[in-house]
């Protein structure tokens, strides 16, 4: 496979539907040569994305699946992490099982594929890491402790992990987005449900269900990971759309007892303190 040299390769890891396919199509739109990653190849099948099995929890998976797109493209410029298994309900509610598929999905398997691409970009001296978070990661949400547990740790992680690649041209940036319409309600559960939280845990999920299915599209988020990866220079950090944007700035100036109420209000909760 012949790259051109003003073209990025890109390695959209969760290509297979929601944010990460808007994505992988958007670049590929802009003429770049894209590699869409899912669990297995016949997931991805878009115009212009060459579909790559990586299965996440796998690290033989996904360093099999680096070297498959080094073999084709002969380097790796972008990588973007939009991988994950949703998981809601009260943290008594969660099982060990899910805890840790949750926190595989999100945080341990983004580590992997960093891993993986790291020695490439220092050779390159150059590289672009765009970790999908939330605003979770700012703000956690109520009955989603693991979830938002896995985007304050990619958050975190992402923060010490520039310090480490800067000087070695490797740029790194977190996508905070809230709401966004992907199709997670589809997979919220918990496999051990305790009736002492049924009310809370059903007001607060059938809101944030609400939230998705009225919430943006995955492409204006898709467009602005574009934009970031075609910038002169990333950001650490992007907030798309109000609500991202609105979050960090209310918790910064309001008193924590009156977040706290506001926020839980927000998702029908009345005794947050």
């Amino acid at each position: 496979m012949k790259v051109d040299q003003e073209q990025l390769v890109a390695l959209v890891v969760g290509a297979s539907s929601g944010v990460g396919r808007a994505t992988a199509e958007a670049l590929a739109k802009r003429g770049h040569t894209v590699f869409g990653s899912s669990r297995t190849r016949l997931r991805v099948n878009s115009p212009g994305i060459t579909p790559v099995e990586l299965e996440v929890g796998s690290e033989h998976s996904v360093d099999s699946a680096v070297q498959h797109v080094l073999k084709l493209a002969d380097r790796i410029d972008v990588v973007i992490y939009s991988a994950g298994a949703y998981v809601a309900g009260a943290a008594e509610e969660t099982s060990d099982e899910l805890a840790i598929a949750q926190l595989e999905g999100y945080f341990i398997g983004a580590h992997r594929v960093v891993r993986a691409v790291l020695a490439t970009m220092r050779e390159q001296g150059r590289g672009r890491l765009v970790l999908m978070s939330s605003s979770a990661a700012v703000a956690a949400i109520p009955f989603h402790s693991l979830y938002s547990a896995s985007k304050a740790a990619l958050n975190h992680y992402a923060d010490a992990l520039r310090y480490e690649v800067e000087p070695f041209g490797i740029e790194v940036t977190c996508i905070e987005a809230t709401s966004v319409r992907t199709g997670a309600v589809d997979t919220m559960s918990t496999d051990k449900p305790i009736r002492a939280y049924e009310p809370g845990r059903t007001r607060v999920i059938d809101g944030f269900r609400r939230l998705q299915l009225d919430g943006p599209s995955p492409e204006p988020l898709a467009q602005a990971i574009v934009h970031a990866v075609e910038s002169r220079k990333m950001r650490h950090v992007y907030r798309v759309g109000p609500r991202a944007r609105l979050l960090p700035a209310l918790r910064s100036v309001l008193p924590q007892f009156v977040f706290r109420r506001l926020y839980g209000g927000f998702f029908g909760l009345s005794r947050a303190r």
